[in-house]
């Protein structure tokens, strides 16, 4: 688990990365297990204990995104991050390491129009 008295002053202020490994049955609707992410979790619990110790990856049902998916959201109010797939691990882990949560908004943005607001503000939705 995130050490809470780092929270916020590592990784762009955020300490939990939360990635839908939903799977739907039959090809009707899209998700997430389906574009990747459990190949993703994977990559993720191999690389984040050296990369990032102190951020916990937590694997949820559904983010609401898997039309776009895999879809990972970080926390406390942070931006979603879509379409990221293992092989993105590696870059995705640096640019968290170095804090630079726009790079990552640009390279994985979000189709719904949930647009990050950068360093220092809200996001427009309140729940983390």
């Amino acid at each position: 688990m995130a050490d809470s008295t780092k929270a916020g002053t590592e990784y762009g202020g955020f300490d939990v990365m939360r990635l839908c490994v939903n799977f739907r049955a039959g090809d009707i609707l899209p998700s997430c297990g389906a574009r990747g992410s459990k190949e993703l979790a994977e990559a993720l619990k191999a690389k984040m204990p050296d990369k990032l110790p102190d951020m916990e990856l937590l694997t949820v049902h559904c983010l609401g995104r898997c039309h776009a998916g895999p879809t990972i959201r970080l926390s406390p109010k942070g931006p979603y991050l879509l379409g990221v797939q293992a092989a993105d691990v590696d870059w995705l882990l640096d640019r968290l390491a170095a804090g630079d949560i726009d790079a990552l908004v640009e390279a994985f943005p979000d189709p719904q129009g949930d647009a990050w607001q950068g360093a220092g503000s809200e996001s427009k939705e309140t729940a983390s």
